[in-house]
């Protein structure tokens, strides 16, 4: 399984794509909306773990693209300073939860499993 991480704090990247790949998973990484929208463009991946508050695209208008782009590819939106109402807005547009940070490895890990099973 092929999974995008998306957060403008690269040690956040560095770390999930490090626990995520020793559970067996390839990753890829992007460090803003821009990036990820890109990344989803040209490439397959099965879920996307995409931060919120980003510079340049936020998580909530790449998510807009995305969703247009890919209507069933599975996103999961975390934040760690994002109100409700930007957690709200995440799940409205489409992801299919938006996690708080930190999230744990095995809530991470059964979230991922939710998203891609619930997908068509």
């Amino acid at each position: 399984m092929r999974i995008l991480i998306v957060d403008d704090e690269p040690d956040v990247v560095e770390y999930l794509s490090a626990r995520l790949s020793s559970k067996g998973f390839q990753t890829g990484g992007a460090a803003d909306g821009v990036e990820a929208v890109i990344q989803v463009l040209r490439e397959s991946w099965d879920v996307v773990l995409m931060d919120i508050r980003m510079p340049n695209l936020d998580g909530i208008n790449a998510l807009r693209i995305i969703r247009a782009a890919r209507p069933n590819l599975p996103v999961v939106t975390f934040t760690g300073q994002a109100g409700q109402g930007d957690m709200a807005e995440s799940v409205r547009l489409g992801a299919y939860t938006c996690l708080l940070k930190p999230v744990s490895m095995d809530k991470l890990l059964d979230t991922i499993k939710q998203a891609t099973s619930a997908t068509p």
